[in-house]
């Protein structure tokens, strides 16, 4: 049996650095496995978020430079690993995997509505993979106030006559894109699982928490 995790939330809401901390203390979590009725903790396999791969390799000042073709990439993207994991034989494995379905709420803030067609599709990949999401809800001014460092650094990339625009840009693109994240969430069907944690506190609590609901949702009991 693998289980297939989604961690998911706004921008800085602290997606990656949970996973990379939940990477780094799996030992220190076996117990809130066996507490959850597991006999045997499973592996933990981390995955690169497909957003990132592409923005990285492609789109390098950020996702709000991302036009629908590249957007129609990631979608690409996570069938094609989902299908990878599928089709893979080894058991007893927890992947976690970053954004995934909830790339459609990027695609919307930016107004490409045609990649909300591919819905269903993630649906059905997810259910196949008895997947659940772990979702980091972070409010608009957190976000904003944790990354627009970042986005100020890139800045160096433009003239400063465009500098106020850009920032401009990168805050309404937060702003949009934290509704339709909800929205994604609140639309996911019954069939699979899903936790809302509060990533307003500190990053010890969201780390404790996020771990008890991993531990939960990850519950190998035929082991």
């Amino acid at each position: 049996m693998k289980k297939f995790i989604i961690i998911a939330g706004p921008q800085a809401a602290g997606k990656s650095t949970v996973i990379s901390s939940l990477s780094e203390q799996y030992q220190n979590m076996l117990p809130l496995f066996y507490a959850s009725g597991g006999k045997k903790p499973p592996f933990l396999f981390p995955l690169q978020e497909s957003r990132q791969i592409l923005i990285h390799k492609d789109v390098v000042l950020g996702g709000i430079f991302m036009n629908k073709e590249q957007e129609m990439e990631v979608v690409k993207c996570d069938m094609r690993r989902m299908e990878l994991i599928l089709q893979n034989k080894h058991e007893n494995i927890i992947y976690l995997d970053e954004c995934n379905i909830f790339t459609l709420a990027h695609a919307k803030a930016h107004g490409f509505f045609e990649i909300l067609e591919h819905w269903k599709s993630y649906i059905a990949m997810l259910e196949k993979l008895q997947a659940a999401i772990i979702f980091l809800d972070t409010p608009l001014d957190l976000s904003w106030e944790r990354r627009h460092h970042r986005y100020e650094q890139r800045l160096v990339c433009f003239p400063a006559s465009e500098h106020v625009a850009i920032m401009e840009r990168y805050y309404q693109y937060l702003k949009d894109l934290g509704p339709n994240l909800l929205d994604v969430y609140n639309n996911i069907p019954n069939s699979i699982p899903k936790r809302m944690i509060d990533g307003t506190l500190s990053k010890k609590s969201v780390l404790r928490n996020v771990s008890k609901a991993l531990a939960e949702l990850s519950c190998f009991p035929t082991l």
